[in-house]
């Protein structure tokens, strides 16, 4: 059978060294060298240990047997030491008993493996024995039919172990049409078939030498093993032998029952999930999982299954991860009247993996449980050559060093995401072993009623505020009677909290005459409350180390904190004052009058800034986007306090607010605090995002051009056109091409600054707003180099338009837009804002799943298709702003018209 060991292995990078003439150091004291023929040949010096572990490993295991073959590596391996020319049955086992040692071999789905382990100083001696044994094997025929009995007791003997039994019946009903569904040791009528010409044929087959290693792992000199190993496989000759391809399982193999009845005492059953091959990135945190779910009497499943329920009498969950697609399996023995109990109970615990982390203290047990497994297994010789070994054939490199650090390295939300991933309703297999006489009424429909049944009871033990689909994990929303929502993220992981507060608003509420009330309502409303005065509270924020201030946006605004985790309960009483009861002080709001108004006569000096306002103004006239994102100087200087905080009143109310909260706490202590500080705040008559209707703005009839002159030394120039919105699904290939024309590998700076060297900043911009949005190309130039430059940015449009973008530029853009995303929500801060704002555009907790898979969805088509829908040359807005600027249009040919 094949080890659980292998749950212990995981995907690593490949470190590829082999040199005919030398030896390749790997690590200390680990040496790799592959000889002419092909032979493998690893050594691992252990100074001082006195003992040495000589091995050959063939890559010759059940699953390469045809259905003739079924079973004869496993006699060949009984078979290997019966004699050769030159040593008698018995004389090989004889050799190395008398000299202290043992010999042994095993048979596994992947390989066959030849051992002795002795005294260093015979070492020689125990490699000469095994070449002796698998290179001159006599395999004689008198021979052979005494080990076929003795191998046809085995079988006999593993009918009559239940646990077998069950472990088999498990593997052929799991797997469809994979050898794994096999046993190794074959059926009686294979075995008794077998003749010695088969078995010279199926070693001829796989016991060549580019299939094969050598493995000595002790208190040996690499360069002697080398020089011995190099002289006795002097004669063995590489082959062209290509191993045929075995049968793939099926992806979706559906749910799959079956039943024992047989003459037992005791009741098992058994449970399987399809899971990853040996080299799969998802296997070091199906290891933790399966730990965390079975691994002793600390797993979830002994403790809820046998010591609070009383279900089972023992019960354990392990990863069979081998060269091939593996299983997650679960065995249990119990009575066989709590038979169906168990099964769902089971069922239900595996399932609570998909829709609830787990705790901080099972991870870090699970972790540290894995790390000793793994340890304690390379005290001693032969545990460092299975070690050895095994990623050698499995992975191309005996070299094991980061397993611990990718173990050390899984995340609560690891787990979560290959629960989900692996732990499927529609992929389970499961089956039971019974006394003949105690029947189980369970057939496969009823078993699928049974597990559809406990993934209902599982999502069920999840709180009701628990948001089961959020991208983010362990998201939990709340309803206030008020009307105020209310979104907890607990993470433990540091001990800091972010809160945010989120209202409809920003420049999308505004006017002409009141552009800039919610710039400058952000900077006011936070400043003071009716008990506090600015200095009170801004000490009051100082000495619990945080930060406390307003923002505002085109469609909302709102208030964003940071603070220790430790203070949450004095900084969540801070802002209910803030939002609840902001003071609106006169003298504040002068200050910050004046500082507004300083900030404009900054844009005024910032190009870029003139540019794109202006862009906005032209482009999303009839629409509030056309408006300043900061204001304008009349109505700053008009806008009086009363006006302020009328505006702040009619928006900042219970119901249109999204509180936010993302960091080390409780979603429930987070609630009760809130519903404490909030409850009696009463309704207003809030505005929500949907109710502002707006027209869209209208589409350029014909190129509009607008220039701003200032005295400067270079001209600034935006082209754009008419976007998307945020809900529409455009919005993605257009990021897509966003990102194919900006970025240093991307085709504006590549043409036009790397190759022409016409600019220095340049780039793509995409605005995806709640009615519309906009889409262009800004760079920043010469004023001589302007026509030229025209050219240049409309000649990489009209590509856009008539090329579909590469299959790399795609890859590229897709790979940047999915890590960006990830990279904004490291902090508590960006997570509490992302939650927030997801709820607020009613984009729902699961929309950073669902943008990254919309990501993944675009193709180079649908990318062409998006571009001549948004880019209209004959539709646009184009704005210059600096030295020596100009209204007219340059004239671009389109490709193929120059």
């Amino acid at each position: 059978m094949q080890s659980h060991f292998f749950k212990l292995f995981s995907f690593l990078v490949l470190f590829m060294m082999s040199n005919n003439a030398t030896a390749s150091l790997l690590s200390p004291h680990l040496y790799k060298q592959t000889l002419d023929n092909g032979l493998t040949v690893l050594v691992k010096e252990t100074p001082g240990t006195k003992v040495a572990t000589v091995q050959i490993w063939v890559k010759a295991g059940s699953i390469y047997e045809n259905d003739q073959e079924a079973g004869i590596t496993h006699l060949i391996e009984h078979m290997i030491f019966k004699g050769t020319p030159t040593r008698g049955p018995g004389q090989l086992a004889e050799e190395i008993e008398g000299i202290g040692g043992r010999i042994n071999a095993y048979t596994s789905f992947e390989q066959t493996v030849y051992h002795a382990t002795l005294s260093s100083r015979h070492w020689q001696q125990a490699l000469d024995l095994l070449f002796d044994s698998v290179q001159n094997s006599l395999f004689d025929a008198d021979e052979l039919e005494r080990e076929k009995k003795v191998v046809l007791e085995e079988i006999s003997m593993r009918k009559d172990l239940p646990a077998t039994k069950l472990f088999q019946s498990l593997m052929e009903t799991s797997y469809a049409v994979h050898p794994y569904r096999l046993p190794i040791i074959g059926s009686v009528e294979s075995v008794s078939g077998f003749t010695r010409d088969d078995i010279l044929a199926y070693m001829d087959k796989h016991y060549h030498p580019e299939n094969m290693m050598v493995l000595v792992v002790g208190d040996v000199r690499a360069t002697d093993v080398m020089k011995e190993v190099t002289a006795m496989a002097a004669t063995l000759e590489r082959t062209d032998f290509v191993q045929v391809p075995l049968p793939e399982e099926p992806v979706d193999k559906g749910v799959t029952f079956f039943k024992l009845e047989e003459d037992v005492a005791q009741s098992h059953l058994a449970l399987s999930f399809p899971a990853t091959p040996f080299m799969d990135e998802d296997t070091p945190p199906l290891d933790v999982l399966t730990s965390i779910l079975g691994d002793g009497e600390t797993s979830r499943l002994f403790h809820e299954l046998r010591d609070k329920q009383q279900l089972v009498y023992q019960i354990h969950a392990a990863a069979f991860t081998p060269k091939y697609p593996g299983l997650i399996e679960i065995t249990a023995i119990l009575d066989q009247a709590n038979m169906e109990e168990a099964m769902e109970a089971t069922l239900v615990e595996v399932f609570k993996l998909k829709y609830l982390p787990v705790t901080n203290d099972e991870l870090t047990r699970a972790k540290r449980n894995l790390e000793a497994d793994f340890v304690f297994n390379l005290e001693r010789a032969e545990g460092q050559a299975r070690t050895l070994g095994s990623f050698e054939f499995q992975a191309g490199s005996p070299l094991s060093g980061t397993y611990l650090e990718q173990i050390r390295g899984v995340s609560r939300e690891d787990i979560m995401d290959v629960a989900k991933k692996y732990l499927s309703i529609e992929n389970v297999t499961g089956g039971f072993l019974v006394p003949r006489e105690h029947g189980v009424q369970l057939d496969l429909q009823s078993f699928k009623d049974l597990v559809v049944r406990a993934d209902e009871r599982a999502r069920s033990a999840v709180p009701a505020s628990y948001v089961l689909d959020s991208y983010l994990t362990n998201v939990h929303r709340f309803k206030l009677k008020n009307g105020l929502t209310l979104l907890v993220r607990e993470d433990s992981e540091v001990d800091t909290v972010a809160i945010r507060a989120i209202f409809p608003g920003g420049l999308r509420a505004e006017t002409e005459e009141t552009n800039g009330a919610f710039a400058y309502i952000a900077d006011l409303f936070p400043k003071a409350t009716e008990l506090l005065s600015a200095r009170e509270l801004a000490i009051k924020v100082a000495d619990m180390a945080g930060s406390l201030s307003g923002f505002n946006g085109r469609n909302t605004f709102g208030l964003q904190g940071a603070f220790l985790g430790r203070y949450f309960d004095p900084a969540m009483e801070m802002v209910r004052d803030v939002l609840v009861t902001p003071r609106f002080d006169k003298d504040e709001a002068e200050k910050i009058r004046m500082e507004l108004l300083a900030q404009l006569k900054h844009q005024e000096d910032s190009l870029p800034s003139v540019a794109f306002r202006e862009f906005h103004r032209i482009l999303f006239q009839g629409h509030p986007y056309s408006l300043n994102t900061m204001g304008s100087a009349h109505s700053i200087s008009q806008l009086q306090v009363d006006d302020l905080q009328d505006i702040y009143k009619r928006h900042a109310t219970p119901e249109s607010l999204v509180l936010s909260v993302a960091g080390n706490v409780k979603a429930k202590e987070v609630f009760e605090r809130v519903e404490a500080l909030f409850g009696e705040w009463e309704r207003g008559h809030g505005n929500d995002l949907a109710e502002e209707s707006f027209l869209s703005p209208y589409m350029p009839v014909q190129p509009e051009m607008f220039s701003v002159e200032r005295d400067k030394e270079q001209v600034h120039i935006v082209i754009g056109f008419l976007g998307t919105t945020l809900k529409n699904d455009d919005r993605y290939p257009l990021e897509i091409l966003e990102n194919v024309l900006s970025g240093q590998s991307g085709r504006l700076f590549a043409q036009l600054r790397d190759k022409q060297s016409l600019a220095y900043s340049l780039s793509a911009f995409s605005m995806a707003g709640l009615d519309t949005g906009s889409f262009g190309v800004y760079i920043g130039t010469s004023p001589d180099k302007r026509d030229e430059v025209l050219k240049a940015l409309w000649k990489e449009l009209y590509l856009v338009l008539e090329q579909p973008v590469t299959a790399k530029e795609l890859n590229r853009a897709q790979n940047v837009l999915i890590s960006n995303h990830e990279l904004r929500l490291q902090t508590h801060g960006e997570q509490a804002m992302a939650m927030g704002l997801n709820e607020t555009y009613g984009l729902g907790q699961d929309y950073g799943l669902y943008y990254e898979q919309e990501i993944q969805k675009v193709t180079p088509e649908k990318v062409m298709e998006i571009a001549r829908k948004y880019i209209q040359p004959d539709h646009y807005v184009m704005v210059t702003a600096g030295a020596g600027t100009t209204s007219a249009p340059v004239e671009v040919a389109a490709p193929g018209e120059e």
